[in-house]
């Protein structure tokens, strides 16, 4: 059995590529530090499993799912991060993964892991069941967010994206090269589609709970 084990931190991931040659004799662990590489053992050799960390340089570990779904490529992949994050969790499995470990609990989960994916199973940390039981809910609430944001024109939603970095009017007039009366009204627009009320800061309250599907929406534009 073959491995690809793609993680940045290079004493967690020698410690893990060790465990889990001990734990199975035939097996052999191809390690990378980052994104691109994984996706370039992915192209040029076969493998069963590839584990993946989300945060890499390069392309990112969900990067490298959205790779192996376009290219179908034949290989059962497991998110393997410290993020309790219920988007990248619901964005890992709705882009091919089948396992998804926290790093806290690896070295309990991770072998119950590769038997349930070999066999066919998906397998999630226990500790992110919720998540799991949730997801129908959850991506109902995405998919909302993504219709109210992709109301907005051009124009408002790079205002949006510069008010989530907390841009004063001003900076932002000159960052888009428009008046500042002209970013007003832009704000005043989004806060009726997105239906935000209340008083001045409120769109900027907004951007900060929202600020990671804000970047995920830009990243899809970009």
């Amino acid at each position: 059995m073959r491995i690809l084990l793609a993680d940045d931190h290079p004493i967690f991931r020698k410690g893990l590529k060790a465990v889990i040659e001990n734990e199975y004799e035939y097996c052999v662990v191809v390690e990378v530090n980052n994104g691109d590489d994984a996706i370039k053992e992915l192209k040029y050799d076969s493998f069963a499993i590839c584990i993946l960390d989300i945060d890499m340089p390069g392309s990112s570990g969900i990067e490298v799912l959205y790779y192996i779904k376009e290219n179908s490529v034949n290989v059962k992949p497991i998110m393997l991060t410290m993020h309790k994050d219920e988007l990248f969790f619901n964005e890992a499995f709705d882009n091919g993964a089948i396992g998804y470990l926290l790093k806290e609990d690896s070295s309990i989960e991770l072998f119950d892991c590769i038997s349930n994916i070999l066999a066919g199973s998906s397998f999630v940390s226990e500790k992110l069941i919720p998540f799991v039981q949730n997801r129908k809910s959850f991506t109902s609430k995405l998919s909302e967010f993504y219709r109210l944001v992709d109301s907005l024109t051009n124009a408002e939603f790079n205002t949006l994206r510069l008010v989530a970095k907390n841009k004063t009017s001003k900076e932002i007039s000159e960052l888009l090269f428009v008046t500042v009366k002209s970013v007003e009204n832009y704000r005043t627009r989004i806060c009726k589609k997105l239906d935000i009320t209340g008083g001045s800061n409120t769109l900027y309250k907004w951007c900060v709970e929202n600020k990671v599907l804000i970047d995920r929406k830009e990243a899809r534009m970009s």
